[in-house]
């Protein structure tokens, strides 16, 4: 990739890799040294690189609260559903309450 300015499909897919990165737990430092090994960019470039994926990890969760809660709620929905069929009563328990937990039915 040297002395080529990438295509907006390759800074996308950048994005999207250091945005990977962070949710897996890396640090500012594992980024920058990931992109410079791979990718062949400069620290500042990298720190553009984590500066984009900062803003797609944030737009992925600027959504309302009821929206949130409805698709966690969901999600538990389908986990205990499939606890269930695979005779996880303790995995489907620990749904039930965590499902009543954030509609605030218990404490």
């Amino acid at each position: 990739m040297s002395g080529r300015k990438p295509t907006r499909a390759e800074q996308d897919y950048r994005t999207n890799r250091v945005a990977r990165l962070l949710s897996n737990g890396a640090v500012r430092s594992e980024v920058v040294q990931y992109a410079t090994k791979e990718w062949g960019v400069s620290v500042r470039t990298a720190d553009a690189y984590l500066a984009a994926a900062r803003e797609v990890l944030k737009a992925d969760f600027d959504i309302d609260r009821r929206s949130y809660t409805a698709e966690l709620l969901s999600q538990l929905a389908s986990l205990q559903k499939e606890a269930r069929k695979g005779n996880q009563p303790h995995v489907a328990l620990g749904c039930i309450n965590t499902a009543a937990r954030i509609a605030q039915l218990l404490n």
